[in-house]
Order: structure tokens, then sequence, then C-alpha cells
């Protein structure tokens, strides 16, 4: 509450970061434009833009402070963390069962709940890596790095980075071996091919 005496900071302290962004722009256009008319503008109308720029200020500032006070309402926050619970629990049976698809959409629908929630995100790392996506599997594991703040995820987290990294050289060593193979098999099926057999008869006359 403390950090929303600051328009739009506790909203990303609450992991709301677009919103906290938005609130913090329109309260400074807003606080800006008050300032402006009321200490530099001298032109028609200047009582009136004064007024409206300072009910609009007000305002923002009003849902501001309403808005968090409703997200850190004890009650609201119970339910809340039932709901991610739910999720997790719900999208780690799919993810055992092998229904990626509807795991992803459960961790996702976590992170609507709580966007820094440090389980979800590692989840869906874990989840990506495991489909091959490896660049949203490291993006997931380090914004879990970034929330677990009580470290509780920390060690799994950074067990899955060593393995990610393991399974790089490996998959570019088997890729490179791949390429070596193709140049010997397209060169035994260039002997059989009709140029190679004119050549052995002109050879052999």
């Amino acid at each position: 509450m403390l950090l929303s005496l600051v328009p739009g900071w506790g909203h990303v302290y609450w992991g709301r970061e677009a919103l906290g962004i938005g609130i913090f722009s329109a309260a400074a256009l807003v606080g800006f434009g008050f300032l402006n008319t009321w200490l530099v503008y001298q032109g028609p109308g200047k009582t009136t833009m004064v007024w409206v720029f300072g009910v609009v200020f007000c305002l923002v500032m009003a849902a501001n402070w309403i808005d968090i006070f409703l997200r850190t309402d004890p009650a609201r926050v119970g339910e809340d963390d039932r709901r991610r619970k739910l999720c997790i629990q719900r999208g780690t049976a799919a993810y055992l069962q092998g229904d990626l698809d509807v795991a992803l959409g459960e961790f996702k629908e976590c992170l609507k709940i709580e966007p820094n929630c440090p389980e979800a995100l590692f989840r869906i790392g874990v989840l990506a890596a495991r489909q091959g996506d490896i660049e949203i599997a490291r993006t997931g594991l380090r914004r879990a790095l970034r929330y677990d703040v009580g470290g509780k995820w920390t060690w799994e987290i950074e067990r899955e980075f060593i393995r990610l990294d393991a399974e790089m050289p490996a998959s570019a060593e088997n890729g490179h071996d791949d390429r070596e193979n193709e140049e010997p098999r397209e060169e035994a099926l260039d002997e059989g091919s009709p140029e190679r057999e004119e050549e052995a008869e002109h050879a052999s006359a």
C-alpha cells in the first residue's frame, strides 16, 4: 500500500507491470498538464483547465488506490491463492499424463492470477524444454529465478539450466555428425547412377 503513494508502483510490485506503467504514465501526463496550466499557461480558460486537470489527476490517484486496496483484500488474496494452487495441481497432473497443451494452459492461467509465480514460471520453462523450445525455456527459468525471493525453487531452476547447457553441445554435435554422414551417403548413391555406369562402360571398352 505504501508503494501506491507513487501511482502505479504498487501494481508493478504486485506483478502487474503493464497496468502499473499505464497508471504511472497517465498520472504523470495529467500532473504535468495541471502544473503547466497552473504555473505557465496564461491564456483564456485557465481556471477551467486547472480544475479539469486537477479533477482528472485525483480520479487517477483514487482509481490507483482503490484497485490496490481491492487486490490486497485478505479474502481476495486467499481466493487467488486457492485458484493458483488448483491450476498448479491440474497443470502438473496433465504434464505427468503427457498432455502438454493442457498443462501449459493451466500454468498460463496461474500466471493470470499471479504473474510472478515462480513455480508456474519454472514449470513452463521445463515444459518448453521438453518441447524443444530452448529460448522460451530459458526465459521462463530466468523469470522464475528472478521472482523466487524465498529461494524455494532456486536449486531446481539451476539444475534445469545445467541440463539445458549439457543438451545443447550434444545436439550440436549430433547435427554435425548427421551432416558428415550425408556426404558419403550421397557419394554412394551417385556410384549407381546412370552417369557412373556409362563411365564404367567406356573404361572397360
